[in-house]
C-alpha cells in the first residue's frame, strides 16, 4: 500500500497473511522502517495492533533484511512472546486513504 503520491510518497506498507498472523513492513523513509507480526485476532487491524508477538524498528535495510528473515510461523524458531506494541507499529489515523498495490503472484520470483 502508498500513502501519498508516486513519486513522494508519504508511506509504504507491505503485509503478508498467513493463517494465524500477518507479517507487515512499514517504510516511513530510508532511515525510519518497522517490521512486526500481529496475531490475526477478530475485528483486528493489521495498520494499528493490539499485540505483537516480534516487533523491529531500524532502518529500512535493516529492516526488511529482519522481517525477510523471521521464521514462518508454527515453526521451531518463530517468536512466540506476545507484547504491547511501539507506536511505530501504527499508521496515523490522519492520512489520505492509501493505493492498493497486488502482486500477480504470491511468490512471483519463482519460488
Amino acid at each position: 500500500m502508498r500513502w501519498g503520491e508516486a513519486k513522494a510518497p508519504t508511506l509504504l506498507a507491505a503485509i503478508l497473511r498467513w493463517n494465524t498472523c500477518s507479517d507487515v513492513l512499514i517504510l516511513r523513509s530510508e532511515n525510519d522502517a518497522t517490521a512486526f507480526r500481529a496475531p490475526a485476532w477478530p475485528d483486528s487491524n493489521v495498520f494499528s495492533p493490539r499485540k505483537v508477538s516480534y516487533q523491529y524498528h531500524a532502518n529500512a535495510l535493516w529492516t526488511l533484511r529482519a522481517i525477510l528473515s523471521l521464521p514462518a510461523p508454527g515453526s521451531a524458531e518463530a517468536p512466540r512472546l506476545i507484547e504491547t506494541p511501539h507506536a511505530k507499529c501504527s499508521i496515523p489515523d490522519d492520512l489520505p486513504s492509501p493505493v492498493l498495490i497486488r502482486p500477480l503472484a504470491r511468490f512471483p520470483c519463482g519460488r
